[in-house]
């Protein structure tokens, strides 16, 4: 309990953190720094400790929009709560089940890699169809659709890769946090 305890503050510290730093860069949407620490509790300590994990990732964004921090999540919560809601803290849950699943492969590095890849790929997935709803609202009230849907999946998409990149440059050294901590453990 100790070390998820660790982890979530770690989860909630790094989401401030991209939060904080989304304000300098208004327009973009927060690169999820959070994914490697999920990935690391899932593979220790199992599918539930990912998915809490996962939560107070979620629980960090929504607060990010109830409060206004982030001008995208506060867009989001402005126009539909419920869907904001729903939609932040099940992507939450979703990635800490993912990575969950995938770091059980019976090879700790083939897990991590594994969970490397798809966790980004769930979260901006899931990110994206949210996104994509509220959107629709937005173009409905004459936001001009083409350009913004445009220059919105464009974000996205960068956003993805970001995250993909830094999850895959930090799998070796995760593979080793988890084999060491594994190690300590038996």
């Amino acid at each position: 309990m100790t070390g998820v305890a660790v982890l979530v503050a770690i989860v909630i510290v790094l989401q401030v953190f991209a939060t904080a730093a989304n304000a300098v860069t208004p327009g973009t949407i927060p690169v999820a720094l959070v994914l490697p620490p999920i990935i690391v509790g899932a593979a220790m300590y199992g599918i539930k400790a990912g998915m809490v994990l996962g939560f107070f990732f979620g629980l960090i964004v929504l607060g990010s929009g109830i409060f206004g921090v982030a001008p995208t999540s506060a867009m989001m919560w402005g126009v539909s709560p419920l869907i904001m809601a729903v939609g932040t803290l099940g992507r939450g849950l979703a990635v800490g089940f993912t990575a969950g699943i995938l770091t059980r492969l019976p090879r700790t590095y083939l897990g991590v890699i594994a969970a490397a890849i798809a966790v980004p790929l769930v979260n901006t997935s899931i990110f994206a169809i949210v996104f994509f709803l509220f959107l629709e609202v937005l173009v409905e009230e004459g936001a001009g659709q083409t350009l913004l849907q445009y220059a919105s999946a464009f974000i996205i998409g960068i956003n993805f890769l970001m995250e993909l990149i830094f999850n895959i440059v930090l799998a070796p050294a995760l593979v080793r946090v988890i084999e060491v901590v594994k190690r300590r453990r038996t």
